[in-house]
């Protein structure tokens, strides 16, 4: 089992870009097989990454980071069209 898709609204899944810039997805799971197939899925629905942030003891960190998603979408009103984009310099 993997998590994955969680950290992000449905509008991000339709339409992952922001105008030449992809958003990147997250996941934790145990499985190897289960996270390579995750992983073809969100790139495959215009994700430009899927970053691994580790086993099965990483999933609650997954659920803190799609309420931080929720926090600045829905409470601090900045609306459901934001998403996350790993940078790396």
């Amino acid at each position: 089992m993997v998590k994955c898709f969680n950290t992000t609204g449905f509008e991000n899944m339709k339409n992952p870009a922001y105008g030449d810039t992809q958003l990147d997805l997250f996941m934790a799971g145990n499985s190897t097989a289960a996270k390579a197939i995750a992983r073809q899925l969100a790139l495959d629905a215009g994700f430009a990454n899927c970053y691994d942030f580790g086993g099965s003891d990483r999933v609650a960190l997954l659920e803190q980071f799609a309420l931080a998603w929720i926090n600045l979408a829905i409470f601090q009103q900045m609306g459901r069209n934001i998403g996350f984009k790993l940078l790396v310099r």
